[in-house]
């Protein structure tokens, strides 16, 4: 039985165990049951507020006149005329 356990791949396993999980829960869900007791606005409120943050990290990080070595005026302009 020791050679049994010694010879599984722990990232099949894993797969295997997250893909039952889903399974039971669209099971329960089909039948009325809530395995996960969220709701569907609460799924809304969590998407957004990702959606906010990682824009807003974006769009700082992006925005090139607020780090020091930008130009105050347009950002960067490329090579300056000679």
């Amino acid at each position: 039985m020791k050679d049994f356990w010694k010879n599984i791949n722990k990232t099949s396993a894993a797969k295997f165990a997250v893909l039952l999980l889903a399974l039971v829960n669209q099971g329960l869900s089909l039948t009325g049951h809530n395995l996960l007791p969220i709701t569907s606005d609460q799924v809304n409120d969590w998407v957004s507020l990702t959606f906010t943050i990682v824009t807003a990290l974006i769009a700082y990080f992006d925005n090139s006149t607020i780090m020091k070595d930008s130009k105050v005026n347009g950002g960067d302009q490329g090579e300056t005329q000679k």
